[in-house]
């Protein structure tokens, strides 16, 4: 009976081999062994021992054999590429129920131990020699649609001086292993989530930068452990790192020699943002372009020279007119974000820090960019984890925000920086004050962290106890509510009312609601209208919108539409897509202001924009029915499709009318 089969019928056929059939098992490491298998050449009528590797792999009810069988055949198609680990089969252990793959062995280990091994033997040729190699195999993954996702020095692995993929593929990383741990140095956490082509190329611009260095671990100094996952906050050296690789665009620093083309190469590999970085096929032909003999020469010139790099700054970066325009923009967004964070609830907040760049005529990414490469930002963290947890300049990211935030409730990170800086220290407090309420309320809603109401509330007192004006009034919205502490609607409206007392134009508004709506006090809502007022003048625009209502409605005061709209105009200026709606509505039926469909119809527009599901029904129906607008029945089934979702039940009527 043979001791080979085949565990797949089809045109990829698996190999089966009986483990029997190995001899001299050797463990290279915890779940790698290397083994002899006796292998017949037909032509010849002999037997010789072929040196594998065989590689433990864990099969579950998550990941079944056949799910297996399945990545392998992604596997093979490569295998006609002599950079790619070969695949010969598949064994299992007598007696126990462990799998284990046969692979290719290589008799030259690691990338890393090849390095280190060699280093004083390799010349440039050498070295650009094996980054060419890494290249090329990296550009046959993604001319297959495959990311590496794990390419690390360690796991590129090397058989007689040629280079070998091992480890590749988010979905076969997966199967083999029951975590993915991914050394912090080669990975940009940033983009992890999004999980693209630009990830792979970071990893390589470290792997080069440990080619020019023979192999030194990127980041040794900075690293007093081995762990190579994402570590927790208690490791203060791995958080320091982490925070000045994303934040400051901490890079390795260059080693003398190195030739100025492969140092663009590498350097342009580790940029910021993903989609700033070449694709595999530019750093494939660059790096063809290369001649060792003259940039060698420019190299040694240009060392020679009086150039100085900053070790604060992110590589090659140096002070311009531009970067004084970015500290001016920065400092000016930063305070008008510190007034949003006194003055507007939470959702208005991120539709005015849109809007205020968009009127600057400046793109958000790229603020977002300049912001975490400030060499400074320590005092503007709070800012760039509003940026991440609001999407803004980027894609939603509560775990970079709760990381921002906690940089900037942190007191003891840069305390020297700020200490003999009277400007910078106020900026410092209030980055401080916001981290804190911010990764509070993160608590509260259970995002980016475990929820937690009675922690948030914790930290809403323990900053209010501080001074906090802006915590009070997050712990009269606890009491409020019942969130972490009792529900007590007296004790909330004491808690606001103290809080608006100390200038909180935002509690000012709590309180108004408090009169207006008999919480915790006798309605009042004249009292109410007075308290709206005051919110308004300082700027707060729910309380625009409640003035607007109440003269729209006579509430409290006389009904007075004209004045009703004066008040909507001015809070759908500012981006209150209730106010915006409200304002269309007035345009279209002649309410306080001449009618108008075309203005209607613009209003209903950045209502819709906004999310406001009332704004999308109405932005529908113009479509619909030609108002304000020309008719567009595509148009008008996407809108009241958005309003649908919105559970905006006039939106569900009036798209079956429309199927009708």
């Amino acid at each position: 009976m043979s001791q080979r089969k085949t565990i797949y019928n089809g045109n990829n056929d698996i190999p089966f081999y009986h483990y029997s059939r190995f001899e001299n098992v050797k463990m290279i490491n915890k779940k790698v062994y290397k083994a002899n298998i006796k292998k017949t050449i037909s032509q010849q009528k002999k037997t010789v021992a072929k040196v594998v590797a065989l590689k433990c792999i864990t099969l579950n009810n998550k990941f079944t054999l056949n799910n297996f069988i399945n990545e392998v055949k992604r596997h093979r198609k490569l295998e006609i590429n002599n950079s790619i680990l070969k695949f010969y089969g598949i064994t299992k252990q007598e007696n126990v129920n462990n799998y284990m793959i046969v692979v290719e062995y290589v008799n030259n280990g690691t990338l890393r131990q090849y390095l280190k091994t060699n280093f004083q033997k390799f010349d440039w040729n050498a070295k650009l020699n094996l980054a060419k190699q890494i290249a090329n195999a990296l550009m046959n993954l993604h001319l297959n649609n495959i990311i590496h996702g794990k390419l690390t020095s360690e796991s590129i692995l090397v058989h007689n001086g040629t280079i070998k993929l091992n480890d590749f593929g988010i979905n076969y990383l997966k199967s083999l292993f029951t975590t993915i741990t991914i050394p912090i140095q080669y990975t940009d956490f940033r983009y992890l989530e999004l999980f693209n082509k630009s990830l792979d190329i970071y990893s390589l611009g470290i792997i080069l930068w440990e080619i020019s260095c023979d192999g030194n671990f990127p980041f040794v100094k900075e690293l007093l452990t081995k762990s190579s996952s994402i570590i927790s906050s208690t490791n203060n050296n791995i958080i320091d790192l982490i925070h000045d690789i994303i934040a400051k665009g901490k890079r390795e620093k260059c080693i003398p020699g190195i030739p100025p083309k492969y140092k663009e190469i590498y350097t342009d590999c580790l940029k910021h943002l993903g989609n700033s970085r070449p694709d595999i096929f530019e750093v494939v032909s660059d790096l063809s372009e290369i001649n060792i003999i003259s940039d060698i020469n420019l190299t040694n010139n240009l060392e020679n020279s009086d150039e100085e790099e900053v070790p604060s700054n992110p590589p090659f970066i140096t002070k311009t007119k531009t970067d004084t325009f970015n500290t001016i923009f920065i400092k000016k967004l930063f305070e008008f974000f510190i007034n949003l964070f006194k003055t507007q609830s939470q959702e208005i907040r991120p539709i005015m820090i849109n809007n205020y760049i968009r009127e600057c005529n400046l793109n958000s990414v790229k603020i977002l960019h300049k912001m975490i490469r400030y060499p400074s930002n320590y005092w503007f963290t709070s800012l760039i984890g509003f940026f991440y947890q609001n999407g803004i300049g980027t894609v939603i990211d509560n775990e970079m925000a709760v990381k921002f935030f906690s940089l900037a409730a942190n007191e003891r990170i840069f305390m020297k920086n700020i200490s003999s800086n009277p400007s910078l220290r106020k900026f410092y407090i209030i980055n401080k004050e916001m981290g804190i309420i911010r990764l509070a309320n993160m608590c509260l809603d259970g995002i980016g962290v475990e929820k937690d109401l009675k922690k948030g509330f914790q930290i809403y007192s323990k900053v209010a106890d501080e001074g906090s004006h802006v915590a009070l009034n997050c712990m009269a919205f606890c009491y409020e509510n019942g969130f972490g502490v009792e529900k007590n609607q007296k004790k909330a409206f004491e808690l606001y009312l103290k809080s608006a007392e100390k200038g909180n134009p935002l509690a000012h508004f709590n309180v108004g609601l408090c009169c207006k709506n008999g919480r915790g006090i006798s309605k009042d809502e004249k009292k109410g209208f007075q308290w709206f007022i005051k919110s308004a003048l300082a700027g707060n625009i729910d309380s625009i919108l409640e003035i607007g209502y109440y003269y729209d409605n006579g509430i409290g005061v006389s009904v007075d539409k004209n004045e009703a709209c004066k008040w909507y105009f001015k809070g759908a200026e500012n981006g209150n897509s209730i106010a915006q709606n409200n304002l269309g509505i007035r345009y279209e039926f002649g309410y306080g202001i001449d009618q108008d469909q075309v203005k209607a119809f613009e209003w209903f527009k950045k209502a819709a924009e906004n999310d406001y599901s009332n704004g999308q029904y109405n932005l529908g129906e113009c479509f619909y029915e030609g108002r304000g607008t020309g008719k567009d029945i595509i148009k008008a089934i996407y809108w009241l499709n958005r309003a649908k979702e919105n559970e905006n039940m006039a939106a569900s009527e009036l798209l079956e009318e429309i199927i009708d």
